[in-house]
């Protein structure tokens, strides 16, 4: 497979995630109506494109962007689903997405350690945001998931930093 299309897919994943992000900001600061099944559409739909695009990343051998984006898309596929059914298991998803943070935190680490700062700092905000939402199902609290929703605006605009930034040749620290 060309280094090209690995790219390519790469940045469809930054774009991707960009746009995922600012849905869940959008909704979780109560930006909008709020039907949880056309929620759950968008992930997933969102979850069904970064799941082709990992593919082409998987085939071109970036184990730790495929790993990164395996761990966002099962939080797509996990909340689109949920929320598109309606009748799932709220708990056993709300333990997914805390344990995914868990994951990101390993991923922030990795990122700061071989210098990607940007990186390090978006995924960072991945972390606060899936804590803060298991949070907020955890707890009923809903302010935990307003502060989860304005980080994952932020961290959607540095995402779509990343995603410019690639695709013009701009290498970010």
């Amino acid at each position: 497979m060309s280094e090209n299309l690995a790219h390519v897919a790469m940045n469809t994943l930054l774009w991707e995630a960009a746009v995922m992000l600012l849905v869940i900001g959008f909704v979780e600061m109560g930006i909008g109506k709020n039907e949880p099944k056309d929620f759950g559409i968008v992930l997933f739909s969102g979850a069904i494109m970064e799941t082709i695009a990992m593919v082409f990343v998987i085939l071109g051998g970036d184990i730790f962007g495929a790993t990164v984006a395996a761990a966002f898309i099962m939080l797509l596929w996990f909340l689109g689903i949920a929320l598109i059914l309606g009748g799932t298991n709220r708990m056993a998803i709300n333990h997914a997405v805390w344990f995914t943070g868990v994951l990101f935190l390993g991923f922030t680490l990795f990122a700061f350690q071989i210098g990607h700062m940007t990186l390090a700092a978006a995924l960072g905000l991945l972390v606060l945001v899936t804590w803060l939402l298991s949070l907020a199902n955890y707890t009923g609290n809903h302010t935990f998931g307003k502060v989860a929703g304005a980080l994952s605006f932020i961290d959607a605009w540095i995402f779509l930093a990343m995603a410019y930034a690639n695709v013009v040749g701009i290498a970010l620290p």
